[in-house]
């Protein structure tokens, strides 16, 4: 695995969720900074805003890693950008164009959702002490239910089967990179590249705004994350993930 993900790396044939499994390991120092808990299938895997994540069991990887940034619960959207860099950055190497993040932290090849990351802080005393990222990516899967965006895998894309083993070392070095750039003090150039990437940045684009459909386009992300909107009567606000949809 990538040399900073080395201590502590548990495979699971199938768990609830990755992330509920690594959760318990920390909170009983089981584990630290580092670990990574892999598995073939979770029975409640989960997504944004209680979302389902459908994997079929031994296609997809399902992985959480644990990370202990030490940064202000303010900064938490930091380590947003983080992985949604380091996705990119995996991404890229197989895909020459359409690789999007979509707001907070999707990843996108051509407009449909290749993976989705769920994270979880554990705060003291206003600071982020340790941070389990929940990663999954479709990888080897070819049928899906209808979701919005669509889903894909790396499998559709690209028509051949790839050994997962060999994607989360590849993704696991990636995050590592951008956690090492994060950890050296480069949150604004990130925040820079991240808006550089993102789905709908400075286009105008069909939301769902308080149950109406709404052409708007994104100028920006505010400094808790939430996402920056112009609208076309010279207006701006702000939004967080619960009160704007993306139309596809």
């Amino acid at each position: 695995m990538a040399s900073f993900f080395t201590d502590n790396y548990i495979k699971l044939d199938s768990t609830t969720s990755t992330n509920n499994y690594t959760y318990k390991l920390l909170k009983a120092e089981q584990i630290k900074e580092g670990a990574v808990i892999t598995a073939l299938h979770q029975s409640k895997g989960e997504g944004q805003m209680e979302a389902k994540w459908e994997s079929e069991h031994g296609k997809n990887i399902l992985m959480s890693i644990v990370l202990s940034p030490n940064i202000l619960l303010e900064n938490q959207f930091q380590i947003n950008i983080c992985i949604s860099l380091a996705l990119y950055d995996f991404a890229k190497k197989y895909f020459k164009k359409g690789v999007k993040i979509k707001w907070p932290n999707d990843l996108l090849v051509e407009n449909e959702k290749l993976a989705g990351i769920l994270i979880k802080n554990i705060v003291k005393t206003a600071t982020i002490k340790d941070t389990i990222v929940g990663i999954g990516m479709n990888v080897n899967q070819l049928k899906f239910k209808d979701y919005s965006p669509p889903a894909t895998s790396m499998k559709k894309l690209v028509e051949k089967n790839f050994a997962l083993a060999d994607l989360q070392k590849e993704l696991l070095d990636c995050i590592a990179k951008r956690y090492l750039q994060l950890k050296q003090g480069k949150a604004e150039k990130m925040k820079s590249e991240y808006l550089a990437i993102l789905y709908g940045f400075n286009n105008w684009k069909d939301y769902k705004i308080g149950g109406r459909k709404i052409k708007a386009k994104i100028i920006g992300i505010d400094e808790i994350g939430n996402l920056l909107v112009a609208f076309e009567n010279g207006k701006n606000k702000s939004f967080s993930l619960k009160e704007i949809s993306f139309l596809f």
